[in-house]
């Protein structure tokens, strides 16, 4: 397995998430349950790709490939917008 510089700046992230939840009750699963996913997509978009290619939603059939450059952008906004909700949540003030 190659680890590219998405992959790397994902795990950062994540340990970045990890160290902004873990005061919290149940933090490290929080996060854990919410990045995994998100790597998923980021790591893997084009097994994301094939496993929602051809399958049926609501009557019609998925008959075109998603980009997985746009898979793992999904990932990407989702991991930040997770991490920074964990951060202002930990550092805002009360």
């Amino acid at each position: 397995m190659s680890f590219s510089v998405s992959r790397v700046l994902s795990l950062i992230v994540m340990a970045v998430a990890y160290l902004s939840a873990w005061p919290m009750h149940n933090g490290c699963w929080i996060v854990t349950l919410g990045c995994a996913p998100l790597l998923l997509l980021i790591w893997f978009p084009r097994q994301v790709d094939d496993v929602s290619f051809g399958t049926w939603y609501r009557g019609y059939q998925i008959d075109s490939h998603t980009p997985g450059v746009l898979i793992a952008f999904m990932g990407w906004t989702a991991l930040l917008l997770f991490a920074a909700a964990l951060f202002i949540a930990r550092y805002s003030g009360k």
